[in-house]
């Protein structure tokens, strides 16, 4: 594996960490909602989880492959972190309304 797949499976996985982190914040505000909202903070936050856990999953098939595969594989990991990040842009934009 060359430098520029280990940078980017680190910058992915640095996302990944971020992410946990984000999530965390959006539990503890629907900790914190009143508690019609707290069901709708619950299924947001486990939403995210899954699209956490689909990105991880992309992360690991990267890391045992190599040559075009690998560059596939990097697209189906791209899309996943795309989708992680506009479902929580998404959540983000519904609880500040």
């Amino acid at each position: 594996m060359d430098n520029d797949q280990k940078s980017y499976m680190q910058k992915l996985s640095d996302k990944i960490l971020e992410w946990d982190k984000k999530i965390d914040e959006l539990v503890k505000q629907g900790t914190e909602a009143a508690s019609v909202m707290k069901e709708d903070y619950a299924k947001m936050a486990e939403d995210l989880k899954k699209k956490k856990a689909e990105a991880e999953v992309k992360l690991k098939e990267l890391k045992n492959v190599s040559g075009e595969g690998w560059i596939e594989i990097r697209k189906g990991a791209e899309q996943a972190v795309n989708d992680l990040t506009q479902a929580f842009e998404r959540a983000k934009a519904k609880f500040k309304k």
